[in-house]
């Protein structure tokens, strides 16, 4: 049995995932409006955040704190070099493996494992991603801020790509991806950490 706490800066963010949660009819998440600051948990996601810190090293101890005793942070983050269009992403940062692991390592992880994704078909969607969100946001919408650009994906022009997005269609391009797990090719890592208590 599972159950989860979501935050996040935003408040278009937190009204989007008060609604997605409201239409799946999800019981067993809550989204709150303030940092659970006094709560403790067994796994702590930040996913496609960190680049937007404006000191990473303090969120990540931040997350640290809300970790019970053995629990662990899974962090997803842009690599440098992923083709990722900056007016797209609104200033995020991007991270190599190497300095992720540093940063992590000076905000109090001591286990720290890397591991890159979303090699070759995510790295040869990259471009068309980067035009399909610029004809978007193009002219009557204009850029959106670096707290909504996240929600950019929930569009419905992508709606015809979930239908072909499913684990059949997608197998031969998770098993060629494994044949350069432990490379710098991808579009980003995933880094799982934890504390000794």
């Amino acid at each position: 049995d599972y159950s989860g706490v979501g935050f996040d800066l935003s408040r278009v963010a937190r009204d989007h995932a008060h609604e997605r949660l409201r239409d799946g009819g999800g019981d067993r998440f809550r989204v709150v409006d303030e940092w659970p600051a006094t709560e403790r948990f067994d796994l702590v996601l930040l996913l496609e955040v960190i680049g937007y810190a404006p000191d990473p090293v303090a969120m990540l101890r931040d997350c640290r704190a809300l970790l019970s005793p053995g629990g662990s942070l899974v962090v997803t983050f842009a690599r440098v070099g992923s083709g990722y269009a900056s007016d797209i992403v609104q200033g995020m940062r991007f991270f190599s493996a190497a300095e992720m692991r540093e940063l992590l390592l000076e905000a109090g992880y001591d286990r720290v494992a890397l591991e890159n994704y979303g090699f070759p078909l995510a790295n040869a969607l990259v471009p068309l991603m980067n035009r399909v969100h610029r004809a978007r946001m193009a002219p009557e919408r204009g850029q959106p801020t670096a707290v909504e650009t996240g929600l950019s994906h929930y569009s419905s022009w992508f709606k015809p790509l979930r239908v072909l997005s499913n684990r059949v269609t997608l197998s031969p391009f998770i098993y060629a991806q494994r044949l350069f797990s432990g490379t710098e090719l991808g579009n980003g890592f995933v880094a799982c950490a934890s504390a000794a208590p």
